[in-house]
């Protein structure tokens, strides 16, 4: 693991350990935390270093930042119509497929409803949700922390 990645990790630790909830948009909430964007960190460093070709539960991950990040900043619509390119519909899919299928639920359905119906009501959950998405990342941060593919060359246009 690089030295990058291991100091978001000991960065989540820390959140973790004194009971912190970061969000991907205004972090802790506290501006003199220098943890508090540690899931804005995380979003950053997949786009730079791992850009292509992601693991199933790392692209996962990135959406599923991405998604709140955009829900907080535009609004859930420029997630579900790709404002920013990076959230293709067949990527949506597999993203809410492996959800469903690793029993993540709970995000599952608002991430799914996006897609399928109304992203109505979608900025309203993910504002009562927050520790739901928190707790997804911790999970797979901590069940994937040697699954990390090596770092690709520089993604220079994230």
């Amino acid at each position: 693991m690089d030295m990058e990645l291991e100091e978001l990790y000991e960065g989540a630790g820390r959140l973790k350990a004194k009971g912190a909830v970061p969000d991907t948009y205004g972090g802790t909430g506290d501006p003199d935390d220098p943890d508090g964007t540690v899931l804005t960190e995380f979003i950053e460093y997949i786009n730079v270093w791992h850009a292509q070709n992601r693991p199933d539960w790392l692209e996962a991950l990135y959406q599923v930042l991405a998604w709140q990040f955009e829900t907080f900043h535009e609004g859930a619509d420029g997630y579900y119509e790709n404002f920013y390119g990076d959230s293709p519909r067949e990527v949506q899919v597999k993203t809410a497929d492996f959800l469903e299928k690793n029993g993540y639920l709970e995000l599952a359905a608002p991430y799914r409803q996006g897609m399928d119906s109304t992203v109505q009501g979608i900025s309203e959950w993910m504002d009562e949700h927050l520790e739901t998405v928190w707790r997804f990342c911790l999970d797979i941060l901590e069940n994937h922390r040697l699954d990390w593919p090596k770092p690709e060359k520089r993604n220079d246009n994230g």
